[in-house]
């Protein structure tokens, strides 16, 4: 099968749609014969890449069997190939690709140019959901998780890591946040709500910058958690890792903002490769990463009993259960691995290319 793998949002532009698409387009490259055409410069290079992506597709149609789209922004390529060609196009939708509110977008992506894509492949049920909402028909949409893989960075160790963040974790349970600190990740309710009811001895790490800092450090001071509670702004790979590695339990307690979703859970798995489980809002795409015991638990969003209760338990329960962090780590590989999840591509794409037109 002879793919084209058209990705507007590509490394070394650093986000989630971007590693994943990076990502998927080299594990496709081993399960088939895959080209990638890529925008690497960011958002501004769009009104570039949109006309440069259409002719080199136009220039290697007879060479492909099928298109695949990066996510829904990329609808608008998929609109103007399908006005050359017959050959089917595909694409991957994450959540915020169909929600956003903006009225053009709305117009004519969702309403118009999604509706010349062949197919659908939603990163959660929660998208589908969405989707089919947004007046897709449900037998155009499938569900592929996104994938996980195994960091080759050695982390530090945790004597190394309290070093480089001026903190001392010995003998501390820590809880880890990591993500762009906005409003519908919660971690501000989470701050003023459950870890005022937390044990001292309870650290609470949040990686990560985004518009709400600020409100973060006004709750910080005005409930006295300057020692329980640190914000620790960007991190690179290694610190994250270290993060991953030495912390108790991971945190995401995102809570309901409308048209602002939550497409999947993927720095649950990648924590979870690194044998952390997840404590997380049962809410939206966030529900597909997590399997209840395996490499973490759900908690209803909003619900400041049951974060306390889970977290208090798991302090107890847990610590660093060295057999629970390897069963962890094996749950996310044999379900997220992306060779796996690869495969799930390459089988989709097959019946796709089968199912007459």
């Amino acid at each position: 099968m002879r793919v084209l793998f058209i990705s507007r949002a590509y490394p070394p532009t650093i986000g989630g749609i971007e590693n994943q698409n990076e990502a998927l387009a080299r594990h496709l490259a081993k399960v088939s014969n895959c080209q990638v055409i890529a925008n690497k410069y960011g958002k501004k290079a769009l009104p570039f890449f949109i006309p440069l992506t259409l002719i080199k597709a136009i220039m290697l149609l007879k060479k492909i069997d099928i298109i695949l789209l990066g996510d829904g922004v990329a609808a608008i390529i998929g609109w103007l190939i399908k006005l050359v060609t017959n050959k089917p196009v595909v694409c991957v939708l994450h959540g915020l690709d169909v929600t956003w509110q903006n009225k053009v977008y709305q117009k004519l992506w969702v309403s118009f140019f999604f509706n010349r894509i062949d197919h659908f492949i939603a990163v959660s049920q929660s998208t589908k959901e969405i989707t089919i909402k947004a007046g897709i028909p449900e037998q155009k949409i499938s569900v592929i998780p996104n994938g996980v893989e195994e960091s080759p960075i050695t982390p530090l160790s945790k004597e190394e890591l309290s070093q480089k963040l001026n903190i001392s974790l010995d003998d501390k349970f820590i809880l880890l946040s990591l993500g762009r600190l906005i409003k519908r990740k919660g971690v501000l309710w989470f701050i003023e709500n459950v870890v005022t009811t937390l044990p001292k001895d309870i650290l609470y790490l949040v990686a990560g910058n985004g518009p709400d800092k600020r409100h973060l450090e006004s709750a910080i001071k005005h409930h006295k958690l300057t020692g329980q509670v640190f914000l620790l702004g960007s991190v690179n790979n290694l610190i994250k890792e270290s993060l991953f590695t030495h912390s108790n339990l991971f945190i995401q307690p995102n809570i309901p903002v409308k048209n602002d979703v939550e497409g999947f859970g993927i720095t649950q798995l990648e924590a979870g490769i690194r044998g952390l489980p997840s404590l997380s809002s049962n809410l939206e795409g966030i529900s597909d990463a997590i399997q209840e015991g395996k490499n973490g638990w759900l908690v209803e969003p909003l619900n400041k009993q049951e974060f306390s209760r889970v977290i208090n338990e798991r302090k107890i329960l847990l610590g660093n259960s060295t057999p629970f962090k390897l069963s962890v780590i094996q749950h996310c590989k044999n379900n997220f691995e992306w060779p796996s999840i690869a495969h799930r591509y390459s089988n989709t794409l097959l019946q796709i290319l089968d199912t007459p037109n």
